[in-house]
């Protein structure tokens, strides 16, 4: 079977707009530019923030997320800055004109796995539940209906 695309990022550039946790698991936003000594990271659409993350606070890809090894914590009280990305000084998608020798990006185990869903064979009939009150129906037609009179 083929690698997926997340599997196959390897450098720093191909991982901007990609997602970045911290080592406490919360989504800190989005990688917004990477220069040879930081990854900007930038969270929110109205309200933005900017965290310039040192690459030596970084734990590693894991083929879905970049990992920090900080907490949302540290990353808001120590490198939260106003300033946007200087494009001579920081690689921006929409800028490419900073080069640099970049670190090794460090590739780690991934912590997501996707769920596996029972298999239905043809001979089993379906059942669909509502996920609100777990009661079963024998079409999703009758499923829309509970849903719409009860919920």
């Amino acid at each position: 079977m083929a690698e997926t695309t997340a599997h196959q990022k390897k450098g720093w550039i191909d991982l901007i707009n990609e997602s970045v946790h911290t080592s406490d698991d919360v989504d800190i936003g989005d990688i917004d530019a990477v220069s040879r000594d930081f990854v900007v990271i930038k969270r929110g659409f109205v309200n933005v923030h900017y965290y310039y993350i040192p690459m030596n606070k970084v734990e590693g890809w894991d083929g879905h997320v970049l990992w920090l090894k900080i907490t949302e914590d540290e990353v808001k009280s120590k490198y939260e800055r106003d300033a946007v990305p200087d494009p001579s000084r920081y690689f921006v998608k929409d800028y490419p004109g900073y080069t640099a020798a970049y670190p090794d990006l460090t590739m780690i185990i991934p912590r997501y796995t996707a769920p596996i869903y029972a298999s239905v064979s043809p001979e089993q009939p379906l059942i669909f539940r509502c996920d609100l009150c777990n009661a079963p129906f024998r079409t999703e037609d009758e499923l829309s209906a509970h849903v719409a009179a009860n919920h």
